[in-house]
């Protein structure tokens, strides 16, 4: 790519606030005539680590718990896996935040 152009470019995602690569991501998107979410957004994305991810899904599969007890009208249990939600999910948030 010239100088020029990639100046021109530059020049043009500034105007609207966003990177250079979105700007170019979004003009190619509107040429193609394609909706794409994931490539008009702007940054980089965001890459979830292999243990978080594992984590999530753990939660999300003792939420299933829960309801699956309220069903039941099983409080004790629904609780329980309520406090074992939040021990997975508090510590996640915490590194989360800490990076």
């Amino acid at each position: 790519m010239s100088g020029e152009l990639g100046s021109a470019i530059a020049e043009h995602a500034r105007r609207e606030g966003i990177t250079a690569g979105s700007w170019v991501r979004r003009v190619l998107l509107e040429r193609v005539a394609m909706i794409s979410a994931v490539d008009a957004r702007s940054g980089r994305p965001v890459r979830r680590p292999d243990e978080d991810a594992a984590a999530i899904s753990a939660a999300v599969r003792e939420l299933a718990a829960v309801n699956a007890a309220l069903s039941m009208a099983d409080v004790a249990a629904a609780r329980q896996s309520l406090t074992t939600v939040r021990e997975i999910l508090i510590p996640l948030v915490i590194r989360r935040a800490a990076r």
